[in-house]
């Protein structure tokens, strides 16, 4: 886990150094070569050291960093696809560079020279470099790390120079490398190596760094352990998740320091006997989950010695008495969770030593009073969630008395007897969230004196007996009751006595109304949450600066609050964060909040605000995100925020209605101001004198038609978007005063011609967007004094190249855009621009290319002339290119494929062509494509060339007649297939992707009538990760059983005649995590049990039904004959969207209005989210609409806004925690978009 965390995510790094006022001077600050970057500067007496980070800044070439020494430098997620030889000529010293996230595909040969006596960090993760930079590497003498995760690499094998003696951690996962190049065996200093995610099949002893502590082939093509890692004899940590191991066979390790082997995600049936000669072998950490292990034989693990093993989510029934034969006195922790165990194996109570055991979702009923026995004094924590459980296991665990987290959740415990947990003495953690508790008594947990965090969340309670927490109030810091209630009483008698609680999680329950007090015994409150209840108003002073002195975290969002309650926040002298969004607030009245000095992030979005009073928030010096987005605000007065704000303050109004803005008082710290989407037309030249501090200021979609001089007077602004306006004209002097402004954009006006010298006083403007306006020519001078390095000018009216215009920018310019105007020719003039790397004139009317069009352009690595009838001399045309890797000819109206002199292409499209037919001739010169588009040409049969490093194909929508064994021989490398819309095809071999052996993704379709073919056949044995399949039958069945591996992550179902598929269609697919999308069919009615095999088969399911004719949806095709509700979200943890379906808001579909909202709670944790990644699940599931019909009109209808049944449904139900009712009174819901997880808890796909 620790691995995957350094290499899936995009490291962002700063060195902080501890520093000593008197000696050594810390501070950051913008950096003066850009002040969107920032500086962390130390000085001392001797020199000055400064890390240099410029984060999500976009730049198309590599900023001037003219700083005497910096030690760590970097430039992420800037968009940069090139580094020049001169870079980092000014960079003196550097160690550490990152550039992560970017677009690099080209790095100069010289580009390090000047740092590489010095560098000793080097982050490439995330780029486009199909080729590892050897002569760049060479002389980096003291380079020892190096990420060149998630780029395009096939090989590692080359001249690495001095800097394979210094190289210590080296990242190349996520490539397309199929070895280690026996170069590797001499990287003597090499300690740590990942390749995870390549295509790597087998591993030779004499490839092996020596001295390697860390290996890391997580999801290659492995079929078997590889017997050639024993003699390495430093191996500490090693990694083999998700490969395709059958079986195991443990080789003699000569190391004798195995922290972990994991084998995970592999289909190991079985585990042979270990062969060692008089020893045994030492494993720390053995983690085999996620395998199909049925059964724990007998001395299954003899010969080994270990303390932790990991057998969760294989299919084990049964355990053998004596299968942990050996391990008695031994193993410590041990893994059992998402198996098939009835009870608890008599195997697991012989384990003197266990400390933590994990027997979650499994079938357990009944526990026996001796099977902790063996170990209870020792066990620290135990699991026995999501089995089957009626009580509290107590004749179980009484002996277990030193136990610290104890998880009964997701069981059918209805109640909890005094005494219960008298034995529970060290007891810190107890979940019992989602089971059937409706009551609980007098000293419910009288015993668990040290209970830290208790959670009760998803049950049915209706009674609390005022004493039920007596015996933990003085311990417990932490209480979940998140849709914990049927009633619609506040429990306050009962809450009372916790007088220490620091954590109080109430949303998502139907109280309406809570008393003053409610909260005045929690004086060491620091986080409280009441979103989603049906509170209408609170009363004064329900916080109190004397009784809440340590509050941090409010939660008040999406109830139905109309103001907010007077004297509740003021001199909460530690709150962080205030979320009141989605209540129904109208008027922000003078001191509303104020006097909260450490108050970051204040959010009001999606009320119904109209007015701000002056000093409606006050004394909050501390204030960085204030969110009024999303309200009925017609003016904005500046006044009501004067007075607050730290010294980066950022203020949304957007979506409201604001025509007019009071500048008001000074508000010198509003440094982001977002204005989009509102009615201004019309902005006075003194709008913004009242905020001169402003760095970013967005006005994009309003109706401005005029921009007035010294309007925009703000000397400290870098960005400004005006995008979508009314501008028609642009005055000399719009644009005064933006001395700092880097990023422009003018796009989708109606700007008909730019002045002379019209941008001449923004000196620091490097990124221009004009496209989407009317523009036919530029004045010569148009850009002097810019440092333009991106240039949109895209859907204008240009009819020729306005070339002396780009004379001034000529050596900055590295982006041009020029697609979709009316340009019919080119000559050696056009483009006086050497440095330029990215070059689109698509959809333009070029017909004759002369042959020097682009003899100015040596530098360039991507060409769009797609959607331009063209004729030239394309040999000719592209002797002048030497170093493009991208071209794009689509719909150029080519019959063959022309000559191209491109040694270095990576890319090439010819989609939308006449193309019938290829030879290798025209191929001669392109033996580095990665990438070949060919879609909708003319060919008849696969293009026959040979093409060995070719990655991906797409031949989707041509003619081809036949699929043959030969039809791929020529991309032994491919990893990427699109053969959708072949609909001549009348012939498949159904070993025609055999040779494929690295492919990973496909889009394909059936060819029922064809010849040979069978879908499963086709597919079975392939390594894919994600496929589409455009089913042309009317019925889907059989035909994808047992096609696939456990390593496949999407798949896609579409087809324009496809009406029934089967409930057994997915029975056969396991895994991990999986996409599931059937979408764009005529199917109408799902058929129950579909999903539930799915659900139990893979670590999480998302489902994707968009744009089908399903006009009925019920909870059976997921949930089988469960009670969705007492199983919960977690079994569609991914989510669920149903949107373009004709369902209506109806009662037959009103679990999913519930659902959506438990979903947001349990399976998204959106309560522990921060305030924006909450909002931004809330504005997805916000999209969620039924569609209501009656007879006059339609409508839809937003859920989570939804206030009051519009259906026959019972009023009662909404908020309600009573799941039993709420299956069948909610409202529905269709479209639900919701997220997958791509690493828990810190990532997520928006879809």
């Amino acid at each position: 886990m620790l691995l995957n965390k350094q290499v899936d995510r995009i490291y962002i790094e700063i060195l902080f150094i501890f520093c000593m006022s008197s000696v050594i001077k810390c501070y950051s600050v913008p950096c003066t070569f850009n002040t969107m970057c920032m500086c962390w500067i130390q000085d001392d007496e001797d020199f000055t050291k400064m890390d240099i980070n410029c984060i999500g800044i976009p730049f198309a070439r590599f900023p001037d960093v003219s700083v005497s020494y910096v030690a760590q430098l970097d430039v992420v997620g800037s968009g940069i696809q090139a580094l020049d030889n001169d870079a980092l000529t000014s960079s003196v010293g550097v160690e550490a560079l990152g550039l992560m996230s970017n677009r690099l595909s080209n790095i100069g040969d010289k580009s390090f020279s000047g740092i590489a006596d010095s560098l000793r960090s080097l982050d490439l993760s995330y780029n486009a470099l199909e080729d590892v930079p050897f002569k760049v590497f060479r002389d980096l003498k003291k380079l020892n790390w190096l990420n060149m995760h998630s780029n395009h690499l096939t090989s590692l094998d080359g001249d690495w120079g001095h800097s394979k003696d210094a190289l210590t951690n080296a990242f190349f996962g996520d490539n397309s490398i199929i070895e280690i190049p026996k170069i590797f065996n001499t990287f003597e200093s090499l300690a740590w190596l990942n390749l995870d995610n390549n295509n790597i099949e087998e591993l030779s002893e004499d490839s092996l760094p020596p001295n390697i502590h860390t290996l890391s082939l997580n999801s290659n093509l492995l079929k078997s352990f590889p017997s050639s890692l024993k003699s390495l004899r430093h191996l500490t940590w090693l990694y083999l998740r998700g490969n395709d191991f059958k079986s195991l066979e443990l080789p003699d390790f000569q190391s004798s320091n195995l922290e972990l082997i994991d084998v995970s995600e592999n289909c190991i049936e079985w585990i042979g006997t270990l062969s060692l000669t008089n020893r045994t072998l030492k494993i720390k950490d053995f983690n085999l989950d996620s395998n199909k292990l049925t059964s724990l034989t007998a001395g299954i693990f003899d010969g080994l010695e270990t303390k932790r093993i990991h057998l969760s989510s294989n299919t084990i029934k049964n355990v053998d008495d004596d299968a942990f034969r050996g391990l008695e006195d031994m193993l410590e922790y041990l893994n059992l969770e998402n198996n098939d165990l009835s009870s608890v194996p008599a195997a697991v109570s012989r384990l003197k030593k266990l400390s933590y055991l994990y027997l979650a979702n499994n079938d357990i009923r009944n526990i026996s009073g001796d099977a902790f026995y063996e170990f209870a004094e020792n066990l620290r924590a135990l699991s026995l969630a999501t089995n089957s459980l009626d009580a509290v296991p107590v004749a179980a665990v009484t002996r277990c008395q030193r136990l610290l987290h104890l998880n009964l959740g997701y069981n059918k415990i209805s109640h909890i007897q005094p005494g219960d947990f008298e034995w529970a003495e060290d007891l810190e953690i107890l979940l019992l969230r989602n089971n059937i508790l409706t009551k609980l008594k007098d000293e419910t947990f009288k015993g668990a004196r040290k209970l830290k965090e208790l959670s009760l969340s998803f049950n049915h309670l209706t009674e609390l007996d005022d004493d039920c927490f007596v015996g933990i109030e003085e311990s417990l810091d932490i209480l979940e009751l998140s849709f914990a209630f049927a009633t619609d009483v506040f429990p306050q008698r009962a809450l009372r006595p916790l007088s220490n609680l620091l954590w109080l999680v109430l949303d998502n329950n139907n109280f309406q109304t809570i008393e003053a007090t409610a909260f005045y015994s929690f004086q060491r409150l620091r986080y409280i949450n009441l979103e989603s209840n049906r509170l209408h108003y609170l009363p004064e002073r329900i916080f109190l600066s004397s009784v809440h002195p340590e509050l941090r975290d409010v939660k008040l969002g999406y109830n139905f609050l109309e103001a907010i309650p007077d004297f509740s926040f003021h001199n909460l002298t530690e709150l962080r964060s205030l979320d009141l969004t989605g209540n129904r607030i109208k008027i922000l009245n003078s001191d509303s909040i104020m006097d909260c000095p450490e108050l970051v992030t204040l959010s009001l979005a999606y009320n119904r605000i109209t007015k701000m009073e002056k000093n409606a928030f006050y004394g909050l010096p501390s204030l960085r995100f204030l969110h009024l987005e999303f309200n009925k605000l017609v003016m904005l007065d500046l006044d009501a925020i004067a007075e607050i704000g730290g010294p980066d303050f950022a203020l949304n109004v957007s979506y409201n209605a604001i025509s007019t803005i009071n500048s008001g008082s000074f508000t010198n710290n509003l440094t982001r101001l977002d204005l989009s989407f509102n009615n201004i037309s019309h902005l006075p030249a003194d709008t913004f004198y009242g905020t001169p501090e402003l760095k970013s200021l967005d006005l994009q979609s309003n109706f401005i038609v005029v921009l007035e001089s010294g309007t925009f007077t703000l000397r400290h602004l870098e960005t400004l978007n005006l995008r979508n306006n009314k501008v028609e004209s642009l005055r000399k002097q719009s644009f005064h005063g933006l001395e700092l402004l880097q990023q422009l954009d003018l796009s989708g006006n109606q700007i008909t011609q730019l002045s002379t010298e019209q941008f001449r006083n923004l000196k620091n403007l490097r990124i221009l967007n004009l496209s989407g306006n009317k523009i036919r020519s530029l004045p010569r001078d148009v850009f002097e004094g810019t440092k333009l390095e991106i240039l949109d000018l895209s859907k204008n009216k240009f009819t020729v190249v306005p070339s002396p215009s780009f004379l001034e920018v000529g050596y900055t310019l590295r982006d041009l855009n020029l697609a979709d105007n009316f340009v019919d020719h080119l000559d050696s003039t056009a483009f006086p621009t050497s440095q330029l790397v990215s070059l689109n004139l698509a959809h333009n009317r070029l017909t004759i290319l002369p042959d020097n069009s682009f003899v100015s352009l040596g530098k360039l690595l991507s060409l769009n002339v797609s959607q331009n009838i063209l004729q030239a001399n394309f040999k000719e045309l592209f002797h002048y290119l030497p170093g493009l890797r991208q071209l794009y000819l689509a719909n150029c109206g080519l019959r063959d494929i022309p000559l191209l002199p491109l040694t270095n292409l990576n890319v090439l499209d010819l989609s939308f062509n006449h193309i019938h037919s290829t030879s290798d001739k025209q191929f001669q010169y392109l033996k580095d494509l990665k990438i070949l588009w060919l879609v909708n040409d003319s060919l008849t049969s696969m293009p026959n060339v040979k093409l060995s490093l070719l990655r991906e194909l797409d031949v989707s929508g041509n003619p081809i007649e036949e699929l043959t064994k030969e039809s791929f021989l020529g991309y032994p490398r491919l990893e990427k297939l699109n053969l959708r819309n072949l609909n001549k095809t009348r012939s498949v071999d159904k070993d025609c992707l055999r040779v494929l052996k690295y492919l990973k993704h496909l889009r394909i379709q059936t060819w029922p009538e064809a010849d040979g073919f069978h879908l499963r056949h086709l597919l079975t044995g392939l390594p894919l990760r994600t496929v589409e399949i455009q089913v042309t039958e009317h019925l889907l069945k059989h035909q994808i059983q047992n096609a696939f591996t456990k390593q496949l992550r999407e798949l896609t179902i579409s087809g324009s005649d496809l009406e029934v598929i089967s409930s057994e269609a997915f029975s056969t697919i396991e895994g991990g995590e999986l996409i599931l999308r059937i979408r764009d069919t005529r199917v109408r009615r799902l058929q129950s049990d579909m999903f539930l095999s799915l659900t139990k088969r893979l670590s999480q399911l998302t489902l994707d039904l968009r744009n089908n004719h399903i006009n009925e949806l019920s909870p059976s095709v997921i949930y089988g004959n469960l009670s969705w509700e007492s199983v919960g979200t977690n079994m569609v943890a991914g989510g669920l969207q149903v949107s373009g379906n004709p369902l209506e808001c109806d009662c037959e579909i009103a679990w999913l209005s519930l659902w959506l909202r438990r979903w947001l709670r349990e399976s998204r944790q959106i309560h522990t989210a921060s305030q924006s990644d909450a909002r931004q699940l809330r504005t997805i599931a916000g999209r969620a609409v039924c569609t209501e019909t009656t007879p006059s009109y339609s409508s839809d209808k937003v859920l989570l806004t939804l206030g009051t049944p519009h259906t026959a449904c019972q009023a009662s139900a909404l908020s309600s925690g009573n799941y039993e009712r709420l299956a069948t009174t909610w409202l529905a819901i269709v479209d639900i978009i919701l997220l997958t997880i791509i690493a828990p808890t810190e990532s997520f796909i928006l879809y």
